[in-house]
């Protein structure tokens, strides 16, 4: 259960990790991202690559979205095979991290898009948590949402920086992790799922 905490004691713990505090954290496998470039870890964040393989949705199609079979009948997921994605103006698609994730009860994670691609109009929108606990039970790739508000069509190139996660402490580690909860959906992800 919840302690009492002083204000003090709360405004001395850890917000966003910082670089050294991601490197110990690495070390100690409260994080673990495999395939981790060596210039992947920022000032505090890691930076995440593009995989090759993406959700894509059928045109002209109606569906609700409360229907979860008909919106995976009007989806395909298509691989690439390390040769780019073409995302045409006003496409939206699911794509995943390259890297699969996992981190402890202790952290909480959270997505941003990287400023490089949003400049070329490419919209990059990852959920935006990533639940302490997620990847324990076998790490796992993030599902994205992209979208391209350009005018023209744009290559999304599998293993371009796509997003970056930062990763913060909390105040005490959750008694259930994320991929140990019942109702939990996406565990262990290999492909962008609906």
């Amino acid at each position: 259960m919840y302690k009492n905490r002083t204000v003090e004691s709360l405004e001395r713990q850890k917000m966003i990790l910082s670089y050294e505090e991601i490197l110990e954290a690495l070390e100690n496998r409260e994080i673990i991202v495999d395939r981790i470039a060596e210039n992947a870890i920022g000032p505090c964040s890691i930076d995440l690559t593009l995989s090759d393989t993406f959700t894509v949705f059928k045109t002209g199609k109606l569906f609700s979205p409360e229907d979860r079979e008909a919106v995976k009948a009007h989806s395909d997921i298509v691989k690439t095979n390390g040769e780019p994605f073409t995302l045409s103006p006003g496409q939206f698609v699911l794509g995943q991290t390259h890297e699969r994730i996992a981190i402890s009860k202790r952290l909480a994670g959270t997505l941003e898009g990287r400023s490089s691609v949003a400049r070329l109009g490419i919209v990059v929108h990852a959920a935006g948590l990533v639940n302490p606990g997620t990847g324990l039970n076998k790490p796992t790739r993030l599902t994205l949402e992209i979208f391209c508000q350009l005018n023209n069509p744009v290559q999304l190139l599998p293993g371009m920086g796509i997003m970056q996660i930062l990763f913060h402490q909390l105040s005490s580690p959750v008694t259930t992790g994320y991929d140990e909860r019942p109702m939990s959906q996406y565990i262990g992800l290999e492909q962008p799922i609906i």
